[in-house]
């Protein structure tokens, strides 16, 4: 693996891209050993009547915990495993609040976790494990 390894973000992210008009646009912010980020699942994301699709709860614990890491230091990272734990549904068109932390950094690897929370009730948790890139595994050009 070579140094740090950088990708070109387009910001098309479903859940932080400021240019997906039919993403999220979740605006993470530093937080201790972490990362945070507050936003409204739209009705376009449902599962269920009313109730956030469980791939998209996944995407947000998922995006949080790489802002977690890439906030400590580490951006070149890739999820290399996460499990979620989902406790409730995610109602769309209501605030949510979704908190990182890395709990353990190494050269290689970060491990994580992260708390979805609606009307102060966890709604999901999840836990991962992110992996330094190799820069051969970079998508170049356009």
């Amino acid at each position: 693996m070579s140094g740090q390894t950088t990708w070109r973000d387009d910001g098309r992210c479903l859940v932080c891209g400021p240019e997906n008009e039919h993403g999220l646009h979740l605006s993470f912010v530093p937080a201790p050993q972490g990362a945070s980020a507050e936003g409204v699942v739209p009705d376009h994301l449902q599962g269920f009547a009313r109730r956030s699709h469980g791939g998209i709860v996944c995407a947000i614990l998922d995006e949080a915990m790489y802002y977690a890491v890439a906030m400590q230091g580490m951006p070149g990272v890739a999820t290399g495993e996460i499990s979620v734990r989902y406790r409730r549904p995610l109602p769309t068109g209501e605030p949510f609040r979704v908190d990182a932390q890395c709990t353990r950094l190494t050269g290689r690897f970060a491990k994580t976790e992260a708390t979805l929370r609606c009307g102060g009730e966890i709604v999901a948790q999840a836990s991962g494990t992110f992996l330094r890139v190799p820069s051969d595994m970079e998508i170049k050009g356009d």
